[in-house]
Order: C-alpha cells, then structure tokens, then sequence
C-alpha cells in the first residue's frame, strides 16, 4: 500500500537549530509559552482507604477545563515521601490506575489495574489524573479533531496542553507537605508514557521518568514506519521534522537526568528502528555526561501492553533515582 505522503517529503529537518535552542523551540512548537511555577488546585475530599489517605483534588489547565486528580500516600508516612504522577493511556482513566486491587482482567490486552495504588503501597505518594487525549476526557472524535485544528492558528497544539497538564500536577503534587518537592518522577503507559516524556523535557525540576511505550523513538519513523492509523493529529507536532526528532530532543531537554523506557520491539506505536536510532544518539550523551547508567531502555519482545514485569522495572527505576540520596 502505498504511503499518504509522498517520499519527496521525507527529507528532515531542513532548518538546523543550535542544540542549546532545541528545548526553547520545542516548547513554542507545542504551544507551551509558559513554564508555571505554581498551580492552582483545590482539595474536594480526603478519606482513608486500606493504610492510605486518598485526597481527591480538581484544577485548571490553560483551556480552563477543570480536571480531577487523585492524591494518594501511606498513611503511616512520619517523612516526606517521594511523588509520583501515574498516567494512563488512551483507552484507561485514572480511576482504573486508582483502582483498589491491582490485576489485569485480561491477560494479553487492554490496562493494568490499580498500578498506581500499587506504587502507593510501596511507599510513594501518588498522582494520578486522566490527561488530555484520553477517551474518557473526549466528546466525540469529530470535536476532538475539530479543537486540534482551531488551536493550530493560535500555534497552540493538544499535546501542549498534555505537557501543561503534567507540569501542573506535578506542581500539585509537590505543594503537599507529605511530600518532598524535590523528589518528583513521572510515569505512565502509552499516552501517560508521551505525558512522561514531554513533562520532563518542559520541567527542569523533575528528577526522572519512566514510560512504558510511550511513543519514544523517531517521529520520522513513526510516521513512515508505524501505524498512523492508531493516531489522531495528537501524535504528529507540528513542524517538529523542520528542526529535530526525538533523539535529539531527549539528548538536549531530559538528558542527564535519569530516563527509562520499556519499548517492546513489536509495539505498533513505537516502531524499533526509531527507538534503535534514539539509542544510537542519546546513549553518547549520557556517556559524555558520566552517567550512563541513567540511560536504560528494554527492547523486549512484544506489542502495546503494559505488563506486570514491566511494572517491577519502572519500581526498580523509582526506587533507585527517586531516593533521597540519589
């Protein structure tokens, strides 16, 4: 079959930015002109569940869309703990990352529950919210579509809202005294997994960040060699291939702080010659940096699914960069 865009247009990045100004044109392809410092937010309920206290807050992003989040921590916690914001994918919510009991209810498709509980009970204060793109935060696929195209003149993108989103409930989460602001990661499968990444590569105060399939690799191949089918125009930032890819995105806005990736080499979102070709480029920073073991990324065999093992290695990940002393 062949392809919608023509192989004319392939060619990237015919504009070359200086690699201290990618971060700085990153941030005004998504939209984002803004870094907040601060976000507003409003506690609406705080009850105790299992050894947990679970506080239920709500907050506007820059649309004003008013969003609930889920605050959760071990009771018992005497010391500020290190925070986490969980984030779901495109099909999940948070309820289900929340969800009291954690288990898969089918064994080789659809979301992990109750991850995010999990983390909790082993000791991490945790956020969780459903972010923009998800299913349960959309009208219809017609007025989905509709908003990205308004925002497009406006040099605004949905995707930039996500990474507003991200920033701001990190914040959130930062601003509870049973928490150490200075201890916060960011985690989450498929679009929590994009969320991860655009969050740590917009805010400088997040110490590391763990995505399972998170749509990390290439951009161009993603395009060329994924399956553009499973995507809305959310995926695809605008102008981003005038200028750079994901590689050198990573090396110049998250590198050297502590980055992982599970990338199941058969992952329909994330072809493995993009993720090869982020390896390729990234790792020599991390080197350079004399910290290549922050750099981990498991090219395993499988597709767009988050598994119980993969779970243990974003808790592995946490435990080891979120620590007090790391």
């Amino acid at each position: 079959m062949q392809h919608p865009i023509p192989d004319n247009i392939r060619p990237a990045f015919p504009v070359s930015v200086p690699r201290k100004d990618i971060p700085a044109k990153f941030r005004e392809l998504i939209g984002l002109d803004q870094i907040p410092q601060k976000a507003e937010f409003w506690v609406t309920k705080t009850t105790q569940e299992e050894e947990l206290t679970v506080t239920q807050v709500r907050f506007p992003n820059y649309l004003g869309e008013i969003i609930s989040a889920t605050l959760m921590w071990p009771s018992a916690a005497t010391e500020p703990l290190a925070g986490v914001v969980c984030m779901n994918g495109t099909a999940s919510n948070a309820d289900q990352v929340a969800h009291p009991r954690f288990y898969r209810p089918k064994p080789d498709s659809g979301p992990l529950y109750g991850w995010g509980r999990e983390l909790t009970r082993r000791g991490y204060a945790v956020l969780t919210f459903t972010p923009k793109g998800a299913e349960r935060r959309r009208k219809t696929l017609k007025q989905w579509e509709q908003e990205a195209r308004l925002l497009i003149p406006f040099g605004r993108s949905q995707i930039g809202v996500l990474a507003d989103e991200v920033l701001r409930v990190s914040l959130i989460l930062g601003a509870f005294d049973q928490v150490d602001s200075g201890r916060i990661g960011l985690t989450g499968m498929s679009l929590g997994g994009w969320g991860a990444w655009l969050g740590m590569a917009t805010g400088s105060w997040i110490r590391t960040a763990a995505l399972v399939c998170g749509g990390l690799g290439s951009l161009h191949t993603n395009i060329y060699k994924g399956m553009v089918e499973r995507h809305s125009s959310f995926s695809y930032i605008p102008h981003m291939l005038r200028y750079f890819d994901h590689a050198d995105l990573v090396a110049t806005s998250l590198a050297p702080r502590p980055l992982m990736m599970v990338a199941p080499t058969e992952d329909q979102d994330m072809p493995k010659e993009g993720v090869d070709e982020l390896i390729r480029v990234v790792t020599p920073v991390y080197k350079a940096a004399g910290h290549p073991e922050r750099f981990k990324v498991y090219q395993v065999p499988g597709k767009h699914l988050f598994k119980f093992e993969y779970f243990d290695w974003v808790v592995e990940w946490l435990d080891r960069y979120l620590a007090p002393d790391a």
